[in-house]
C-alpha cells in the first residue's frame, strides 16, 4: 500500500460518496435509484458542508477513507440554506416508490428530534468516519482519529462526539477511548441497522 494522508478535496466527493454507499448500503436500501442518490447526497454532501476538518487517505489514487469533523473552537461552517431548499426540492420532485419518499423524510425528521433531545448540533463532533472495509483493521481509522483529536486539543475542546451505533462502529469507538453518552430512538438508524440502536459516545480530551 502507498497510503496518503491529506485534505479532502472537491475533487474527492464521488469517491467519499460511495464510501457512504458502501458502509451503509444506500442502494439496497431504496428501491429507487434516485432515491438512494438523494440519501447519498444528504449523508455525505450534509457531512462536507457541516465539516470544518477533511482528511482523506488514499492509496494509488483511490480514496480508501476519511474522516470530517466539527471542532468547535475553530471557524464554523456556515448554514447552507441553498442546500436545504435544494434538497426538499430534489425529495418532492425524485422519482420513486411514494412510502419510500415519506418514510425517509420522517425518518429524517424524527431522527433529528430525538437526537437533538440528546445532545445539541455544535459541540465538537465527528461528523462523518468511513474507511473502506478491506482497509478496516490496518490503523488507518486510528491515524485519521489522532489527526482530528490532536486539532482539537491544540485548539483547547475539552471533548469530542460522534454519533453512532451499537450494532455498527461503537466497539471502536469503545477501543480508542470514546465511553458512551446516551442512547436515542432513530427510524433512520434502523433503515441501515435493523435492530440497531442509535447512541452518542464522547471523548475527553485531556
Amino acid at each position: 500500500m502507498e497510503e496518503i494522508f491529506r485534505e479532502y478535496k472537491e475533487s474527492d466527493y464521488e469517491q467519499c460518496e460511495e464510501l457512504v454507499n458502501q458502509a451503509w448500503g444506500l442502494d439496497k436500501i431504496f428501491s429507487s435509484e434516485k432515491l438512494s442518490g438523494f440519501a447519498k447526497l444528504i449523508y455525505t454532501k450534509g457531512s462536507v458542508l457541516g465539516s470544518n476538518y477533511k482528511m482523506v487517505v488514499e492509496d494509488h489514487g483511490q480514496v480508501i477513507g476519511f474522516i470530517f469533523g466539527l471542532n468547535e473552537h475553530l471557524n464554523k461552517p456556515r448554514r447552507n440554506t441553498l442546500f436545504g431548499l435544494m434538497l426538499l426540492w430534489r425529495l418532492i420532485w425524485v422519482k420513486g416508490n411514494k412510502s419510500e419518499k415519506k418514510h425517509l423524510l420522517d425518518a429524517l425528521t424524527n431522527h433529528q428530534k430525538n437526537r437533538m433531545d440528546v445532545i445539541d448540533r455544535g459541540r465538537s463532533e465527528i461528523v462523518l468516519f468511513v474507511i473502506s472495509n478491506e482497509y478496516q483493521g490496518k490503523g488507518i481509522g486510528k491515524r485519521l482519529w489522532s489527526g482530528f483529536r490532536n486539532a482539537c486539543i491544540e485548539s483547547g475542546v475539552k471533548s469530542v462526539v460522534v454519533e453512532t451505533n451499537k450494532l455498527g462502529a461503537s466497539s471502536f469507538y469503545e477501543k480508542i477511548g470514546f465511553t458512551h453518552l446516551a442512547n436515542f430512538s432513530s427510524p433512520l438508524h434502523e433503515l441501515a441497522t435493523k435492530g440497531g440502536q442509535a447512541c452518542m459516545y464522547e471523548y475527553k480530551c485531556k
